[in-house]
């Protein structure tokens, strides 16, 4: 077994419960590279459609849908029609057998593959009528950006959660680099278990064991080519704060305070470069999605009906 030390493998969004909410089902939906597993609620429908609008929650690099199953009840009984992903290749979604070669070697392609996948799910969810907002966590962030400014017709807003302008910071970036030497050769089972060795050893407290099996089988349902392809993301992407800005998407910034992957200093330089505002969440981490889901929840769902009422954020 290849003894890992990497922390990015051990800075991954817990959720606090597997309990799929009343109302949400789970589907898959068909996209260029594979399928898309998704779990929606439909929230409060009429004839016109949701109530309040669509929302697509969109995880980090190693999150998945499940990160954001807290969120889906209270933002459906707030009229919303909601749905969360596992984005290609990760977790439950399949990836087609090509798709090893599709990943290749430059970042830039796989960033732009990943956000075209998010245009055909959008699509496919919500043919016609309002287009979502966009919530994207850390990495999903990154892309759903790429998303926005390539069309910026295909979101009615973007929420960046723990999200930066560009590259993860140079603190972060050798767990990243060491997971790109590894992958794929390096079977994700050994570089789970030495996660395992090195939390015994650092004292980590482990969530319940239900959690715990659960983190594992989500680890290893990774495609190895995706990590290694997302980890390649996280390690080179541009700066696209003025090309974001300039597409005139209606953009919200929003971290925990111990936020330790993106600084929330560079959030907050980012926010100013887009010239919006912030939304703190006091005492949370990098994953406030899973850390203080009602108080995202209220965040989000404030910041849309001002939106609705003023088509504009000061």
């Amino acid at each position: 077994m290849v003894r890992v030390t990497a922390t990015i493998v051990q800075r991954v969004s817990i959720p606090a419960t597997l309990a799929l909410p009343p109302g949400a089902a789970t589907m898959a939906i068909a996209v260029d590279r594979g399928r898309i597993a998704t779990l929606r609620h439909p929230g409060a429908d009429t004839s016109a459609g949701p109530a309040a609008g669509r929302v697509l929650l969109v995880p980090g690099f190693t999150g998945s849908k499940e990160d954001f199953l807290t969120m889906l009840e209270p933002l459906a009984l707030a009229g919303y029609d909601v749905a969360a992903i596992d984005q290609l290749g990760q977790h439950e979604s399949q990836v087609a057998a090509d798709c090893a070669a599709a990943w290749g070697e430059d970042d830039a392609a796989a960033a732009d593959l990943l956000a075209s996948e998010l245009h055909q799910v959008s699509l496919a969810l919500w043919p016609r009528g309002p287009r979502p907002h966009v919530v994207a966590h850390s990495m999903g962030g990154l892309i759903a950006r790429r998303a926005a400014i390539a069309d910026p017709d295909f979101l009615s807003s973007l929420i960046l959660l723990g999200s930066g302008p560009a590259a993860i910071p140079q603190h972060q970036r050798p767990p990243l680099e060491l997971l790109r030497q590894l992958l794929p050769d390096v079977d994700l089972a050994d570089i789970w278990q030495s996660k395992r060795l090195l939390d015994a050893q650092s004292g980590a407290v482990e969530p319940a064991a239900e959690i715990q099996a659960f983190l594992e089988r989500r680890w290893l349902a990774n495609s190895p080519h995706g990590l290694r392809a997302k980890a390649g993301i996280l390690l080179a992407e541009p700066d696209l704060t003025d090309e974001l800005r300039a597409s005139s998407v209606p953009v919200s910034v929003m971290f925990g305070t111990d936020d330790d992957v993106w600084w929330p200093q560079l959030q907050r330089e980012m926010a100013a470069g887009l010239g919006v505002g912030v939304e703190v969440f006091d005492g949370a981490g990098h994953s406030p999605n899973t850390e203080c889901p009602a108080e995202v929840v209220a965040a989000l769902t404030a910041t849309w009906q001002d939106l609705a009422t003023r088509r504009t954020w000061v």
